[in-house]
């Protein structure tokens, strides 16, 4: 039989943000690793306390918005411009930045 390592597992409950960063800066500089922690709120700082790479979602959900309303824009176009115009109260239907407050819902 070998030797298996035990990683010891800790849990702790605090009442101030302030001592929850301390105690995770504490425990990495001793080499210990965290990998989790809960909160009811957001603790800033605590992502580089923790030793956690910044992320690039919030990039990729800016690029998935930005297709979503480029999609939308155009399909409201060519919905109501190009296949099957149609005079709605005698605005025009291709000036669709004059109607901007009806589109806002859309996008």
């Amino acid at each position: 039989m070998g030797h298996t390592k035990h990683n010891p597992i800790v849990r702790a409950l605090f009442n101030d943000d302030d001592v929850v960063l301390g105690a995770v800066k504490d425990l990495r500089s001793n080499g210990y690793h965290v990998s989790e922690v809960y909160s009811p709120f957001p603790i800033h700082g605590l992502d580089e306390a923790m030793g956690l790479k910044r992320t690039r979602l919030s990039t990729a959900a800016f690029f998935y918005g930005l297709t979503g309303l480029f999609f939308c824009s155009w399909l409201t176009w060519y919905t109501m411009v190009s296949d099957w115009p149609q005079n709605i109260g005698g605005k025009p239907n291709e000036y669709w930045f004059l109607n901007l407050p009806s589109f806002i819902p859309v996008m």
